[in-house]
């Protein structure tokens, strides 16, 4: 099934919505990280969260979601982009720790609690912005449910989950966002006692439900449907930009470069390696 986000509206447009399914997208990013289980569902989570932050944007755009905090998984990115285009990364995407005494992944423990979650946005025509909190808990969720408080100073349930199949690779993933909205007091109660029973969310995407079924069970009739988003997993990466890069160098290092006869440049989002022949690396000391 195709990853995708889906926006909804519901009393009168007083309750805002939205869910998504990224388990395609996580599951690659799981693999091409060569990323053990704890590590895949802190990324999956923070794609599914950027995805939801990506929500509003109408022109060309880029979005970052980032933990940096003092976990054994080091900093993590998630990184979506128009078109629904994204890619993710840790800095030890490896790290493997013990389940939690209630049987899940330890991702708060993954993480850290001792850090910062940061929000970088670019849009066409925009200056940049860039916000960040302390983080709650490093369980992800949590984090964002604080963010989306202090940042747009909105009550918001916020749900992101990730599912690891018994081969050890992602089963299902995905987020939900709702947004109580002025007037929304008289449905209030009703969808926070739904959402606390909405169970294990990622189950339910593995299971083959929708985003569209999850906002249904959640929101009161009649909703207002927008148009889905399809997702893809998609590496921005490319010669022409590591070529930039060992441009950028300082001459000693070009230098240093020639010595060892040739550079290898690697990505860290898709461990993708273009190497940088000899000659090459003397035509750009040349320069």
């Amino acid at each position: 099934m195709q990853d995708y986000r889906v926006k909804a509206t519901a009393a009168h447009g007083a309750i805002r919505a939205i869910a998504t399914r990224t388990t395609k997208t996580a599951q690659q990013v799981q693999i091409v990280q060569n990323a053990s289980p704890v590590a895949a569902a802190a990324l999956g989570r923070l794609i599914s969260g950027a995805v939801m932050l990506a929500a509003d944007f109408k022109t060309e755009f880029r979005i970052m979601l980032e933990v940096d905090a003092d976990g054994p998984l080091g900093r993590a990115v998630a990184e979506v982009r128009t078109g629904g285009l994204v890619r993710a990364r840790a800095q030890h995407p490896t790290v493997d720790l013990p389940l939690r005494p209630d049987g899940k992944l330890a991702v708060g423990r993954a993480v850290g609690d001792q850090g910062i979650l940061r929000v970088v946005r670019e849009e066409a025509g925009q200056a940049p912005y860039q916000g960040q909190i302390a983080l709650v808990s490093g369980e992800i969720g949590e984090d964002l449910t604080g963010y989306y408080l202090q940042s747009e100073q909105i009550p918001s349930a916020v749900a992101v989950g990730v599912l690891i199949g018994t081969n050890g690779l992602v089963a299902g993933a995905g987020g939900i966002v709702i947004q109580a909205l002025p007037g929304s007091e008289s449905v209030a109660d009703t969808i926070a006692s739904r959402f606390k029973q909405l169970g294990n969310l990622s189950y339910r995407l593995s299971e083959g439900q929708s985003p569209d079924d999850l906002l249904r069970y959640l929101l009161p009739e009649p909703i207002v449907w927008y148009p889905k988003e399809l997702l893809a997993y998609q590496c921005q990466c490319s010669e022409e930009k590591s070529l930039a890069i060992v441009k950028s160098l300082p001459q000693e290092e070009v230098l240093a470069l020639i010595q060892e006869k040739g550079a290898e440049v690697v990505c860290h989002y898709c461990n993708t390696a273009y190497p940088i022949s000899l000659s090459v690396l003397e035509q750009i000391a040349n320069r």
